[in-house]
């Protein structure tokens, strides 16, 4: 933190970062409520020590629940983008959000498609979590779909970006809707 007790973020590769992970203890569980992790989200986004900010991404977990509902009316977010995988329950869950966020009034960005197949060596494209139809029904466009990839675990385990590959160009798709639909 800084002296007038601003929390400093973590910067790598042009990206400035914050969460629970790198304050928290390693070795114990943070057994928070969720006003308490709300509370938690809200602070790290506004008393941090941001710099001049394009756009903030705050990632939640899955659902519709209270830091959901805490963060939109705190922060008055410009958008949500819905990450889902193509199993059945998984696109219900992300229905569910999007619906939740046009309630609040939060304009849904899109949808993101992850592990969305798994191209093997030989070709052909194997789908653990099945098919998303072509028409997903949730409700907002789905903006990219991105592959399981090997390396995409590698390159976490590094801390180093993923530059080429399906799933970079996947996500860079992500960020030019988002950049678009925001006007940044």
């Amino acid at each position: 933190a800084t002296a007038d007790k601003r929390l400093v973020p973590i910067a790598a590769h042009g990206l400035k970062m914050l969460g629970m992970g790198v304050m928290a203890d390693p070795d114990k569980a943070v057994a928070w409520r969720g006003p308490m992790v709300a509370g938690a989200m809200v602070q790290m986004a506004t008393v941090a020590d941001w710099g001049q900010l394009d756009v903030l991404v705050v990632d939640l977990p899955p659902g519709t629940g209270d830091i959901h509902l805490s963060l939109a009316q705190k922060l008055a977010p410009s958008g949500a983008l819905v990450v889902t995988t193509p199993q059945a329950l998984a696109r219900a869950d992300a229905r569910r959000a999007v619906a939740f966020f046009e309630q609040l009034q939060v304009p849904v960005l899109g949808v993101v498609m992850n592990m969305d197949g798994m191209t093997m060596p030989d070709g052909q494209v194997m789908r653990p979590f099945g098919e998303a139809p072509a028409d997903s029904g949730l409700g907002a466009e789905v903006i990219a779909s991105l592959p399981l990839d090997p390396a995409v675990v590698s390159a976490s385990d590094a801390g180093a970006p993923m530059e080429t590959g399906a799933v970079a160009v996947g996500l860079d798709k992500v960020a030019a809707a988002i950049a678009r639909q925001l006007g940044v």
